[in-house]
């Protein structure tokens, strides 16, 4: 399932090797196959239980996999983080965190199950029972609201798919 490869390949470091991504991709499915007496069909789709071990298995890997010998880049400061860099930071993620909480619970998960398991819209629309288009607005005004929010403007970049096919 190219889906699951992709939850793997997304979660992995920048520049991970095929082979690591293939690893953790197989070990996903490993884990899928010795817990399938554990998968019940009500509580979610079997596409979405397999990316939630596409997940973990992407996590776990990561840290098995920990090469702290890998020399840094040259250009990298190696001094102490900048605090202010790091509050504006943590302070941007909550901000974005209270916008996306404001969100009707439908659209945080289409928000998110678009966006961060890369579903595609019209699998979303099947599982959620809607309309292609459906999912479609609802993407668009979710960013549109996301936008408002955070004091964007509407030209920003990211988001909304409208007409996208």
């Amino acid at each position: 399932m190219r889906d699951v490869y992709g939850v793997v390949a997304r979660m992995l470091p920048p520049g991970s090797a095929a082979e690591e991504i293939e690893e953790a991709t197989s070990d996903a499915f490993l884990a899928a196959f010795r817990g399938v007496g554990r998968y019940d069909a009500g509580r979610a789709p079997l596409r979405t239980w397999l990316l939630m071990h596409a997940k973990y298995a992407a996590l776990e890997h990561q840290r098995r996999t920990r090469r702290w010998e890998r020399p840094l880049p040259l250009w990298r400061d190696l001094g102490p983080p900048d605090p202010f860099e790091a509050f504006a930071a943590k302070e941007e993620r909550a901000r974005v965190q209270d916008a996306l909480a404001k969100l009707a619970p439908l659209d945080q998960e289409i928000i998110y199950r678009r966006y961060f398991l890369g579903e595609e819209i019209t699998g979303l629309a099947q599982a959620l029972g809607l309309t292609r288009r459906a999912v479609d607005t609802r993407l668009w005004r979710a960013w549109q609201t996301l936008r408002r929010l955070l004091g964007q403007r509407d030209d920003a970049k990211g988001g909304g798919e409208r007409g996208a096919r």
